[in-house]
């Protein structure tokens, strides 16, 4: 593998089963992400397992073994100086294992695991935003590993506590440097000015050995360097290694390493081919890019690591007026399923069950009627309608209202067969008109669609919305007909809008309501456009559905300024992940929270999809991003409590801001925090990277009422709530089965506190760390 030639360093993410014998001149910090793996250093072996750190110096001879799965992160720094203003040879000597070690959960190895998984996640995101990044993160690397684990290269034997003379380090110094040139202890006493016998005994005390040992020593090191290195004679090695005959040099070399210079270099030299040796190829694979950062993902979120050092910090004073407030405005809540047929399903039941009695949906939407079975018959022994009374009957009893699209076939161009397509969809609401009554069916929503591919109003659909309309009317007055305005800003559907409304303004059949879509997803090219900016996307198609409400027609007699449509958004987006395997899992509860709080004052309601499955279905494509309250089966999406948060808001409106709200219920107060983050989610797992992630908040309430309060605290974020952490931790990467599909509907849940505490007239001070898009709700409950 090639080295970067873009930074001084080479970090890569592999599978390894093994690596040959090599001799390096980089260091090289191994961290075991998964599995194990048996490193070999000169003749000691080591074994990694998951979460250790383990450094080989430069020149230290090593190989990887490994018969297990195992992820490993290797980065390998240049010993070259990487700035003019570093020294040659300026890495120090670095001990650095967790193996065997007690403090291997010690904060300085964990600072270096997170530093590493920080640096990682930069260097395969690289573009031209990360590349001072990657140098922030490798230069705290290299200052974790010289503060905590620089050691002196030479310390066999051990040097005593007492080597505090200056003299005596720049006299090591001294021997280090000119270790290949004539040297004794006789001219170091002359030039140092310290006597003979002092300066031998000080160097066997402070050193640990003599100096004659001490010296051969590190010319035997830089000499074995040589012979497994280069390809000099053995007698060339030593003469340059600072020995003055090969007879010595051979002595002193088999004493320390057990082999004569020449076994030593058959036994260890890299220079011979592997082949010929008769050793093993090579065998690992390296990971990049988006895939590493895959890999990444789990080693995340089983270490818990996050970057709080840009945290900004934000103070608020709030004081509790005494007068009434003006009421807190929600909007309705809209649920859709696709086509009626979905209805029938028991997992489709079973959730919209658990929404009615945790959220209480207003609508459910759906498409047309459920297909019948049936034969024309002049005598029938049951109804006609059997799979629809089953729907309606289900949402009645759920109370859930329906909000029914319908779409004209796109064939039916002549007016008599739209007439006719008209009729029968009328029969069928006359029918539960007599089974449910007036009451029932004056509460419900039909709204007339365009087609779903070719959207344009063409004459039979504007003369079927006519008639429909007014037959409509005819039989259920309060019933509401509304109409499906626009998907995108493109102009040409914007003009035919604006033409559809005036066409019915002048025939009296204005829509009671109009639904339109805001999703920057819903094409590449819209996406590429304005995904990152999806808050005024949605402003600018809404403005384009308001401006025709508002709009009058000079000249004529219009009823057009008294009406007042119901608006609803049945189809949008927020930021969402956009890595092929992180699509979706980008956690997002306070931009969707945010985003409902701000709509919710100029729309009536809001739509999201029950779960992805049913959207795929529609579709045929993922839908892992979409705003879904579950996932499927009754697996709780963050969506879904992002929606029981905004519940618990009720009464008056007593302060409002950038990422809090604060409510005021029958003496009971709702005080709602969210950290919106509006960043690129190209990655969604490296979100850790990003600058201003975390918000730190301290908040005075003043001027509550003096007592006892029962307060309750909700945490909606990443690790409590959200699906993905949760489901990495369990094993990820596979499908779900029953088992676990269970263990993590009742595991992901938000975090809940429950306490007591006395307010005095101070009030209450509350400080609270917000992740990157979580959610904090407090609820106070006075006691009497």
């Amino acid at each position: 593998m090639g080295e970067s030639k873009q930074f001084p360093f080479h970090l890569a993410l592999m599978k390894v089963s093994y690596a040959p014998p090599q001799i390096s001149d980089y260091l090289t910090l191994f961290l075991m992400l998964n599995g194990s793996m048996v490193v070999t250093v000169g003749e000691k072996e080591y074994q990694l397992n998951q979460d250790d750190l383990f450094v080989i110096n430069p020149r230290q001879q090593f190989q990887v073994k490994s018969t297990d799965k195992n992820l490993l992160l290797s980065l390998r720094i240049a010993k070259k100086p990487i700035t003019p203003q570093f020294k040659e040879n300026w890495l120090p000597f670095i001990e650095c294992s967790t193996i065997g070690s007690e403090a291997e959960s010690s904060e300085k190895f964990q600072q270096l695991r997170a530093a590493l998984a920080h640096l990682m996640a930069a260097y395969f995101k690289q573009n031209e935003e990360t590349e001072l990044e990657i140098y922030q993160h490798f230069f705290t690397v290299l200052s974790l590993l010289v503060k905590n684990f620089k050691k002196e290269r030479f310390q066999t034997p051990q040097i005593t506590e007492d080597l505090a003379d200056d003299r005596m380090n720049q006299l090591l110094e001294q021997i280090q440097k000119n270790y290949d040139q004539p040297i004794s202890l006789e001219s170091l006493a002359e030039t140092s000015g310290i006597s003979y016998y002092h300066l031998s005994r000080s160097f066997k005390k402070q050193v640990g050995v003599n100096f004659t040992e001490y010296l051969n020593q590190i010319r035997l090191m830089h000499a074995a360097e040589a012979l497994v290195l280069t390809a000099q004679s053995v007698i060339k090695v030593a003469l340059n290694s600072g020995f003055s005959n090969a007879k010595t040099f051979h002595q002193v070399f088999k004493k320390q390493y057990g082999l004569t210079p020449a076994n030593y270099r058959k036994k260890y030299a890299l220079a011979n081919d592997q082949n010929e040796r008769g050793g093993e190829a090579a065998d690992y694979q390296e990971i990049t890019g988006a895939a590493a950062l895959q890999e990444l993902a789990r080693y995340l979120v089983e270490q818990d690591i996050e970057d709080e050092n840009a945290a900004i910090e934000q103070r608020l004073q709030l004081a509790l007026p005494k007068e009434v407030q003006p009421n807190y405005h929600s909007n309705k809540k809209i649920i859709k399923i696709g086509p009626a047929g979905e209805g029938l399903a028991n997992g489709v039941q079973r959730e919209l069950c658990i929404l009615q009695k945790d959220l209480a949906f207003d609508l459910v939407q759906f498409e047309g009627f459920c297909e019948e079975t049936n034969f024309e018959n002049d005598v029938l022994l049951v109804s006609e309608y059997i799979l629809n009374n089953q729907w309606v009957d289900f949402l009645v009893k759920i109370q859930l209202k329906p909000m029914i699209q319908l779409y004209l076939p796109e064939n039916y161009t002549e007016k008599a067969d739209v007439q006719l397509w008209c009729d029968k969809q009328l029969k069928i609401i006359r029918h539960f008109l007599n089974r449910y009554g007036k009451d029932e069916v004056e509460q419900w929503y039909i709204q007339w669609s365009l087609p779903k591919v070719n959207s344009v109003w063409s004459e039979g659909s504007r003369w079927g919305y006519h008639y429909f309309y007014r037959k409509l009317k005819q039989l259920v007055q309060g019933c509401k007909m509304g109409l499906m305005s626009l998907r995108s800003l493109d102009e040409k559907e914007y003009q035919q809008y604006q033409a559809f409304i005036q066409e019915q303004e002048s025939q009296r059949c204005l829509p009671d309501f109009i639904s339109f879509h805001a999703d920057p997803y819903a094409s590449t090219s819209i996406k590429d456009q304005h995904a990152l900016r999806f808050k005024e996307y949605q402003q600018a198609i809404l403005n384009r559905v308001k401006s025709v409400i508002t709009a009058s027609q000079p000249g004529q007699e219009t009823v057009h300024s008294e009406w007042e449509p119901e608006l609803f958004l049945t189809d949008w987006n927020t930021l969402v992940g956009e890595g092929n395997t992180f699509s979706g899992t980008f956690f997002r509860s306070a931009l969707i929270l945010e985003s409902i709080i701000e709509l919710s004052k100029e729309v009536t309601g809001i739509a999201f999809w029950l779960n992805i499955k049913v959207k795929e279905r529609q579709t045929y494509t993922r839908e892992d991003s979409s705003l879904s309250v579950f996932l499927y089966e009754e697996l709780r999406r963050p969506l879904f409590f992002s929606l029981r948060f905004l519940n618990h808001l009720k009464g008056e409106l007593v302060a409002s801001g950038d990422g809090y709200l604060l409510t005021r219920n029958q003496g009971q107060y709702q005080l709602l925090l969210y950290n919106s983050s509006y960043l690129d989610p190209l990655y969604s797992v490296d979100t850790f990277q990003v600058q201003y992630q975390t918000k730190k908040v301290k908040i005075h309430l003043r001027d509550l009422p003096v007592g006892n309060y029962l307060i309750r605290e909700y945490v909606l974020d990443k690790d409590h709530g959200g699906i993905y952490n949760d489901w990495i931790r369990v094993g990820g990467q596979a499908e779900l089965d029953h088992e676990l599909q269970k263990y993590l509907e009742q595991k992901i849940v938000p975090k809940f506190e429950l306490k007591k505490e006395l307010i005095d007239s101070f009030g209450y001070e509350l400080e609270t760390t917000l992740t990157l898009n979580a959610c904090q709700l407090y609820l106070f409950q006075p006691l009497y």
